[in-house]
């Protein structure tokens, strides 16, 4: 039996500022498989974007165990944790997070450099990904001349250019009108369908549809866990 991609046992995450401790995730369990493709979902302060940022690298927890490809990320240093962020994971916001004074493909190429890819590949990479979004007439232009949801288009090149093991997407349509919102989640399903592993925060019911797994958090518990319809059964506490 194949280890889950990602394993949350008992998962708390409670933010401290002075005497005041505000729990934000409370003792989730649940587990991801490679190559699925779920959303999260949930009210402003369920703790959606908590989980995501403790799965993606960007926050630790307070209690539990999260394991990563079977491997307990608590033990990682804080060098070991930075390098699962530039190998293992992508990233896509809600503000696309582009560097508006870099063209679109300085964009593309950036996550390339931290990880060694020489410069003649990055280039070629980067044009492919580019062009793979519709973008391939765009390289030379400046992410602030670009539509919303062609930004946000870089920013799916950008996250999958060095084919990390899942990309987390928060909100990735919340800037954007219905037409662009509806291409992008295309997009991501078509990148799911190619064996890529996303995780979609969003408050939005019909972009959760587009995945095939939805998570349903309140308060920083678990509500419900449905895939293709179906409840799943025995895993997350509530």
């Amino acid at each position: 039996m194949s280890v889950p991609l990602i394993q949350f046992q008992n998962v708390t995450k409670e933010f401290v500022n002075g005497e005041v401790v505000t729990p934000a995730i409370r003792g989730v369990t649940f587990s991801i498989d490679k190559g699925e493709f779920i959303s999260i979902m949930g009210p402003s302060g369920s703790g959606k974007s908590t989980l995501m940022h403790i799965m993606g690298f960007l926050d630790v927890l307070s209690s539990g165990m999260y394991l990563f490809g079977g491997k307990d990320v608590s033990r990682l240093s804080e060098d070991e944790l930075a390098l699962m962020r530039r190998k293992e994971v992508g990233f896509i916001f809600q503000t696309f997070n582009l560097l508006a004074k870099s063209t679109v493909i300085d964009n593309v190429i950036l996550p390339m450099v931290y990880v060694g890819v020489s410069k003649t590949e990055r280039m070629r990479k980067a044009k492919a990904a580019l062009e793979e979004v519709g973008l391939g007439h765009r390289l030379s232009h400046f992410s602030n001349q670009l539509s919303g949801g062609e930004r946000q288009r870089v920013a799916i090149a950008r996250a999958f250019i060095n084919k990390p093991s899942v990309v987390f997407a928060d909100e990735p349509t919340g800037n954007l009108d219905t037409k662009s919102g509806t291409l992008i989640l295309q997009k991501l399903q078509e990148m799911n369908e190619q064996g890529h592993t996303i995780v979609m925060v969003t408050h939005e019911e019909e972009a959760a549809h587009y995945s095939r797994r939805i998570l349903r958090v309140r308060d920083g518990e678990i509500l419900s866990d449905i895939q293709n319809g179906q409840p799943r059964h025995g895993e997350y506490h509530k």
